[in-house]
């Protein structure tokens, strides 16, 4: 049995009873509300490990609560149910901060394994940031690149509320986030290193190792896998001449592979920069890459 509970919020009772059911036999604890309206005060009052949200919610913008559940807590992870699922609506739910965006009457077992993959992430985030805090895994090497965070910090205010905004822009600046840019936005916020740590590896947009211009992304969840996700990323690595995890000598392009970017229903997957590929095929590869100078 898990000792994880998640919350639940799907308008259709039969349906939300059917989801509930499905992730109880699975060892989860289940609170189910019927209303969006009621997913911020449910979470204050009794936080639970995932929120799964559905669109079909009345009186509510399925992206709008997406993003103020993640804005209320960066670790918390997001499941979005589309009724109609499009590219369109899932990369704006990404960008809001769904982990995942599945059809909200799809199989279960698709729903179970986003599930089990979003816990397990934020589960492993946990560890490491204590592993990290206990052994104290951080040095300071270069102060040039502090005193440009520094001014990032700045234009922000100094504003703990905007960690990820700071994130993003010191990536910006140096394409990762090294140990030192962490350790000095943690000390000038005066917010606790594990928080900061914890941010900068929950979104799969930041990166704690140096980055090419461009990053390209395979997802090799189990949609996407089944569906070609290996046979792609070999033939990114063919044409770029590199393995997963390197950059290229020319600092162009990154590549790497991800467990699932959320998009389960446009598998195979490739992500470059911020662009979402759906459907991909191996021959649509070197016009994806000519893409991107």
């Amino acid at each position: 049995m898990h000792d994880l509970s998640i919350l639940l919020a799907v308008s259709d009772p039969a349906l939300r009873e059917r989801l509930a059911e499905l992730l109880r036999v699975d060892g989860y604890g289940v609170r189910a509300v019927p209303v969006g309206l009621d997913v911020p005060a449910a979470q204050t009052e009794i936080p639970h490990d995932l929120v799964l949200l559905s669109d079909d919610l009345p009186d509510t913008d399925v992206l709008d609560l997406t993003k103020s559940v993640r804005h209320r807590d960066p670790g918390l992870p997001v499941i979005v149910l589309a009724g109609e699922p499009n590219i369109q609506h899932a990369v704006e739910a990404m960008k809001r901060g769904a982990n995942n965006y599945l059809a909200l009457a799809g199989p279960g077992d698709d729903l179970r394994t986003a599930v089990a993959s979003a816990l397990e992430a934020k589960l492993e985030i946990r560890h490491e940031v204590e592993r990290r805090k206990a052994h104290r895994l951080v040095s300071f090497e270069d102060l040039e690149s502090l005193d440009l965070i520094d001014e990032i910090l700045g234009r922000h205010g100094y504003d703990a509320s905007r960690l990820v905004g700071i994130l993003q822009d010191i990536q910006k600046e140096l394409r990762y986030l090294t140990q030192d840019s962490l350790r000095h936005v943690a000390g000038r916020l005066g917010v606790p290193l594990p928080r900061v740590y914890s941010v900068a590896t929950f979104y799969k947009a930041f990166s704690l190792k140096p980055r090419g211009r461009h990053t390209v992304s395979v997802c090799l969840g189990t949609a996407c896998h089944v569906k070609g996700g290996v046979g792609i990323l070999e033939k990114l690595e063919r044409e770029l001449g590199i393995k997963t995890g390197e950059m290229t000598f020319d600092e162009r392009f990154s590549l790497e592979s991800v467990r699932c970017v959320g998009c389960c229903g446009l598998a195979p997957v490739v992500v470059a920069d911020e662009d979402f590929h759906g459907r991909v095929t191996q021959d649509r590869v070197p016009a994806i890459l000519k893409g991107y100078e």
